[in-house]
């Protein structure tokens, strides 16, 4: 017998995770995108990275379509977009700056850093798809003072702190 949802949805929410906005562009060229925690690195060669969406999700066939796609890694300041992305509908865009990056992906404002990928490799993962991307570009674009992430832990934003360090002379 395995884990019930609910409880493993409660036990992963003891994982702090780095808050991220996919995002792509459907085969009409409109913007689309998602909040996730669910992305990681991969390989360094090659430069490989994964998100996992849900299947229910409203932007999953621009994305099982797409050839392309980018991570916006999000600050600390950027909370309202990441509850923007976190939810259907097709007006998430309406109101937040973005640009195109180099492979004409959506880059949003202001994040702390993006990648732009290609499409590696894509793979079933229960009530999700598991999207690998190649990194093409990446870009740190946040000033140190405002790069703080936006990390999600037990149901609520944070950020990040240094623990001190304990320094014998």
């Amino acid at each position: 017998m395995t884990i019930s949802s609910q409880d493993f949805k409660e036990t992963l929410a003891h994982l702090a995770g780095a808050v991220t906005v996919i995002t792509t562009c459907d085969v009409e060229g409109q913007p689309r995108g998602f909040t996730a925690t669910s992305f990681c690195s991969v390989s360094l060669e090659p430069p490989l990275v994964l998100c996992c969406l849900s299947t229910d999700a409203d932007c999953y066939a621009a994305f099982a379509d797409a050839r392309y796609f980018a991570v916006n890694i999000l600050t600390k300041q950027q909370e309202a977009e990441s509850q923007r992305f976190a939810f259907s509908g097709s007006e998430k865009y309406r109101g937040v700056a973005f640009e195109r990056g180099q492979t004409g992906m959506p880059l949003l404002a202001n994040s702390l850093a993006t990648l732009e990928c290609s499409l590696y490799a894509k793979y079933p993962g229960g009530d999700h798809i598991i999207i690998l991307g190649l990194v093409e570009h990446g870009n740190i674009t946040s000033s140190e003072e405002a790069g703080k992430p936006l990390l999600y832990y037990a149901h609520q934003y944070g950020t990040f702190a240094s623990l001190p360090r304990d320094i014998e002379e």
